[in-house]
């Protein structure tokens, strides 16, 4: 245990950075059902906000449980290996906690908010999945992909009942696809950036990729992507349509980036590309005029 206040600070840094809070902003997707039906400014805006910090506290506790669990692995990434557990600055014990308070937490917020009893049924699925993938999906090859895709369309689906809005088929399809293209990304710049050997250490699926396999896989979901959210937008009128220029030079451009090997996080990727991160402004600045 800490004794003075600098490890006190140590302590607790560690402990939130197991947690993975800079993660937390792909939960912005529960948002999305909102922002789409126009009605991002009424009353269901305080129930989505509540919602996505709930969920935001699952997702964390699914980030303790996969570090655990890949602790070992994480040792042959050279930006995993600092994680809390690799670096022995947080221990199982400590962790065991932790994951006690945020699951009190959770349950105490969902409790007594009154939380829609479908979001509930939603957030349990999204962390029996993320428990299923740490422990057993994330060593299939392709199936791996598809789990942490799911694991999008779920964060869409407990926005879309936090606030009682049903989700375009098409909206639902350019999630699925834009996560999967996120997540080949991811693995191809661990084999570009680890080599085969390495890569397949830190992560078993990678045994049954290749450059090019993956490479493809990325075209192809990035082409889909594309196409159906082109048809949501022609769905949603003739202004809305205008959004695919900034959209299509979005994907091309982390396609582009991820080429280059610099997919490995979509977050990171997202601000530290100064033409992506314009572009991602500039759709939702023109979606949000279109909108409202």
């Amino acid at each position: 245990m800490p004794y003075n206040k600098t490890d006190l600070l140590l302590f607790v840094r560690n402990h939130i950075k197991l947690i993975r809070p800079n993660q937390w902003i792909k939960n912005l997707l529960l948002f999305s059902p909102l922002f789409f039906s126009g009605n991002l400014l009424d009353d269901s805006l305080l129930v989505t906000c509540l919602g996505t910090f709930v969920f935001s506290l699952v997702s964390g506790l699914g980030y303790i449980v996969n570090d655990w669990v890949d602790k070992e692995n994480d040792r042959f990434h050279p930006e995993k290996q600092n994680r809390p557990f690799c670096t022995e600055t947080v221990s199982g014990k400590s962790a065991l906690v932790l994951s006690g308070g945020l699951a009190f937490l959770i349950i105490l917020i969902s409790v007594f908010s009154h939380l829609p009893s479908l979001f509930i049924i939603y957030l349990l699925v999204y962390l029996l999945l993320t428990f299923s993938y740490s422990l057993y999906f994330k060593s299939i090859v392709i199936l791996e992909i598809f789990v942490v895709a799911v694991g999008f369309v779920l964060r869409v689906l407990a926005g879309g009942a936090l606030c009682n809005v049903e989700i375009s088929s098409w909206l639902f399809l350019t999630v699925f696809f834009i996560a999967m293209m996120i997540s080949i990304a991811k693995r191809l710049n661990e084999l570009k950036e680890l080599g085969r050997k390495d890569a397949i250490l830190h992560r078993k699926s990678q045994i049954g990729y290749s450059l090019n396999y993956l490479n493809y896989m990325l075209w192809a979901c990035g082409s889909v992507t594309l196409v159906v959210y082109s048809l949501y937008a022609v769905e949603h009128g003739k202004l809305v349509m205008y959004s695919i220029v900034p959209a299509t030079y979005g994907i091309f451009r982390f396609i582009y980036l991820a080429d280059l090997g610099q997919g490995s996080d979509p977050i990171k990727t997202l601000f530290s590309d100064r033409q992506l991160l314009l572009t991602t402004l500039i759709f939702l600045l023109f979606l949000t005029l279109v909108i409202y």
